[in-house]
């Protein structure tokens, strides 16, 4: 088979690809910019520790996504036992006609994809990290192949334009300190396979090291020399948009509601400016800081410029410049007033602070509250019981709500 002529052209504009854990992430994703979410159903996905949805969710996930302009891709990219045949298939089955493409790499899923009519896309696990190896999907009928994470820049390039086939790569998110898919260190330590999307992450955590000659003991801890830096992309994004790589996608399935919106927005406005010629160093450093402000463990540039040995580990958790705190949720909200009525159950917060309001059909809202009433009455701070601000965007009943503070600031209002 020859490479498709139309696929050779690089994209003026990449698809950027988001996560969903779950229908507030989704709508989160969507309203921040995605062109595509992917999400797992069940425990046939590589994230099974994620809230994840269930079979009953497609025709929902569907519907937000196609009213939204939005692809919906299925990650079905473990690894399948003999027992999980009958499984795999009834998901594929209800997933047909309801998602864009299925992202998976055991031959028994692209076995039931190509009886079932469903478009594929070949996982990073398949660790497809060469010209001849995206080939080889293609002529099984693969539309996309997810590139090994280990690629450098140039073999990217490289393997798009030999292999007449979709690349889509990582561009932000959490990194394996072992060979993509490829970790046995949760499944010999804790019975919890990487391969199985189960990893306990033992990488991130400190250990002893005994020298046996003469019993020195080290701490490997202050470097965490297995915990791999998360991948941002931002500073470079230009060269992998010029490399033709079609799908950008984040990492985050496991992450929160305002990492998606927050990470899926930098990257959004950074496409679009460098569409517009305006991807200046300001605009990077903005979003470079808004990126910094949610869950991170420091960031490194990956592999796309070669194998960074020295700056791949850096710290074991999260090193975010800002946290949240739970304050309540929703009771009300008055559409015509545009007025939100907040339990404050928790934390408090005062005027000016930054909120954030959480829900599975509203996504991500924020606002800072300009005033706070409780019966027509200012009030400030607002103190635990039934409170009122003005809000033009509409919530729903039940939403969480939340107060975003700068890290080392927590319990402020109490």
């Amino acid at each position: 088979m020859q490479p498709d002529p139309t696929i050779t052209n690089p994209p003026s504009r990449p698809e950027l690809l988001a996560p969903a854990g779950d229908f507030t992430c989704l709508q989160a994703a969507i309203q921040a910019g995605a062109d595509a979410i992917y999400f797992g159903v069940g425990e046939l996905n590589m994230r099974q520790t994620a809230r994840n949805f269930v079979v009953e969710d497609l025709p929902e996930i569907a519907r937000i996504c196609r009213e939204a302009g939005v692809h919906a891709y299925l990650a079905a990219n473990t690894i399948v036992f003999p027992g999980e045949l009958a499984a795999l298939r009834k998901l594929l089955a209800a997933a047909a006609g309801l998602v864009d493409a299925v992202i998976c790499w055991d031959p028994a899923a692209i076995g039931l994809c190509r009886e079932l009519g469903l478009p594929f896309h070949i996982s990073t696990q398949a660790s497809v990290a060469n010209a001849a190896a995206a080939a080889f999907y293609r002529d099984l009928g693969a539309s996309r192949v997810v590139l090994a994470r280990e690629c450098t820049l140039a073999e990217v390039r490289a393997i798009r334009e030999e292999s007449g086939i979709e690349v889509e790569t990582f561009v932000h998110g959490a990194m394996c300190v072992s060979y993509s898919g490829r970790c046995f260190l949760s499944q010999d330590m804790f019975g919890k396979s990487g391969n199985r999307g189960a990893c306990v992450q033992p990488c991130r955590r400190e250990y002893l090291v005994t020298e046996v000659e003469d019993g020195d003991q080290y701490i490997l801890g202050q470097d965490y020399v297995m915990s791999a830096r998360d991948l941002c992309t931002l500073p470079f994004l230009e060269e992998l948009i010029e490399a033709g790589i079609d799908s950008f996608k984040i990492e985050g399935r496991n992450r929160n509601p305002e990492y998606v919106a927050t990470v899926v927005g930098c990257y959004r406005r950074a496409i679009d400016a460098h569409a517009a010629g305006a991807l200046d160093a300001a605009l990077k450093a903005e979003l470079m800081k808004a990126a910094e402000g949610v869950f991170n463990r420091t960031f490194s540039a990956g592999f796309y410029h070669g194998r960074p040995i020295a700056e791949f580990a850096g710290s074991r958790g999260n090193q975010a410049e800002y946290c949240k705190e739970a304050v309540g949720f929703v009771v009300n909200y008055y559409r015509r007033a545009q007025v939100v009525e907040i339990q404050v159950q928790n934390y408090s917060f005062s005027v000016g602070d930054e909120l954030m309001i959480q829900g599975p059909t509203t996504g991500v809202v924020g606002f800072r509250p300009e005033e706070i009433q409780i019966d027509g009455k200012p009030v400030n701070p607002a103190p635990r019981a039934a409170v009122t601000c003005r809000l033009a965007q509409r919530v729903r009943i039940g939403d969480k709500v939340f107060r975003r503070v700068p890290r080392g600031d927590r319990g402020y209002g109490e």
